[in-house]
């Protein structure tokens, strides 16, 4: 090992995945519980170079010879590299910060911005603000002079960016975009769920969004052409590729969630997707059976319809919170807007559509005759249409509809 991520806690970092995308495969993971070890490590100096995150990006820099402008001012060293036997320190997020904005087309020139939160990140986006000409910059925090209560009397507010982690491997936002009538762009720095509620509702209001992923590899990108500084084997990755990685990591990453009518073919379609994909298969129904102990029909009989969808709304979210998955849901799934956030979240859904006539009836506590399916149907008909990224014919061979699907996934 010659580079690594350092930091206290680091069990879901991505770090080493992504440096080894950038040709550096003597990259991993080295964890300190208190800050006497940190400190002793750095002044080991075992590495050629390093990553450092929470929480010693200030504990750092009394030790180092050098910062570069962002970090001292800002007070945050991300990157640490020995060149000609000193200790240099850099603040690569600022280069990610500029790239997120730059590819989303926020201008924040002339701009009033609104930042939530007031730690580290967002001491850095408001260093690219200020270098880059934003005309005011609002910092909220739970209890600062701008707060949750008052941020709505901020009228004027064109940008906002998420510092907070609200919205981590969740389906909350930390406030209401659609109360901002100049809005004009939102950025998010959380990278997973891949789109956040806050993006996504900006999207839907017809704003430029972001989310984290492009600043996180842009970063480790800028990170490495340090490190090549120190070790002339390593390759210079140019700004290009941080967008290849993106796309290949979301692609990953994505969900394929289907939806439809019972009996529609979701689950044989969802395990052909999953093989063909190289994604694992989740059949929501049986997840729901196993949390339960009984079949879908007995949960109706015993417990009720409106116990069956609680236990659904837990499912979902359990699930859906997990990536690279091909997710078959139960037809009713999409009756609960909640089960429809955590469902975007992470994924892509796609609505297979097949014919009342042709739908398989057997189990199914819903699906008594063909009178109740057809009602059903046309009640539930204009929530599939209103959701589906994607919708997937499946009257005829089960072979063509996947491969229906499996084109739209490459479209992505």
């Amino acid at each position: 090992m010659r580079f690594a991520i350092v930091g206290k806690s680091l069990p879901h970092t991505i770090s080493p995945r992504l440096h080894e995308e950038f040709g550096n495969f003597a990259y991993g993971v080295k964890e300190f519980e208190t800050e006497e070890a940190f400190c002793d490590f750095v002044k080991s100096r075992e590495l050629v170079g390093y990553n450092v995150t929470i929480p010693y990006k200030q504990t750092v820099i009394p030790l180092l010879d050098g910062l570069d402008d962002g970090a001292e001012e800002i007070g945050a060293v991300n990157t640490v590299v020995e060149l000609d036997g000193r200790l240099w320190g850099y603040n690569t997020d600022i280069l990610g910060v500029e790239l997120a904005f730059k590819s989303a087309g926020i201008d924040v020139e002339d701009k009033n911005v609104l930042v939530l939160g007031s730690g580290g990140t967002s001491k850095t986006v408001q260093y690219y603000l200020k270098k880059n000409g934003a005309k005011t910059i609002g910092i909220v925090s739970r209890s600062g002079e701008l707060n949750y209560d008052n941020v709505y009397e901020m009228t004027d507010t064109q940008i906002v960016v998420n510092t907070t982690p609200v919205g981590t491997m969740s389906i909350e936002k930390p406030l209401d975009l659609a109360k901002f009538a100049k809005l004009e762009g939102a950025f998010d720095v959380i990278y997973n769920p891949i789109e956040t509620a806050l993006v996504r509702q900006a999207r839907k209001l017809g704003v430029k969004a972001i989310g984290g992923l492009v600043m996180l590899i842009e970063q480790g990108r800028v990170a490495h052409a340090i490190f090549c500084d120190a070790d002339k084997t390593l390759e210079f990755k140019p700004e290009s590729v941080t967008f290849d990685i993106v796309k290949k990591l979301e692609r990953e990453r994505m969900n394929v969630v289907l939806v439809g009518m019972a009996g529609c073919g979701k689950s044989t379609i969802g395990k052909l997707l999953a093989e063909n994909l190289g994604k694992e298969f989740v059949d929501l129904d049986e997840e729901i059976e196993k949390r339960e102990k009984k079949s879908i029909p007995e949960i109706f009989a015993e417990n009720g319809e409106a116990y069956f969808r609680e236990v659904e709304r837990k499912v979902v979210a359990d699930v859906c919170v997990k990536t690279g998955q091909v997710i078959a849901t139960g037809g009713g799934a999409v009756l609960d807007e909640r089960n429809v956030e955590w469902m975007k979240a992470n994924g892509k859904i796609v609505w297979i559509e097949r014919d009342v006539n042709k739908l398989a009836r057997d189990g199914r506590p819903l699906s008594k005759d063909i009178e109740t399916v057809k009602k059903l149907f046309e009640s539930r008909k204009p929530i599939y249409e209103s959701i589906a990224d994607f919708k997937a014919k499946n009257n005829g061979a089960i072979k063509d509809c996947v491969e229906s699907i499996l084109q739209f996934e490459k479209s992505i």
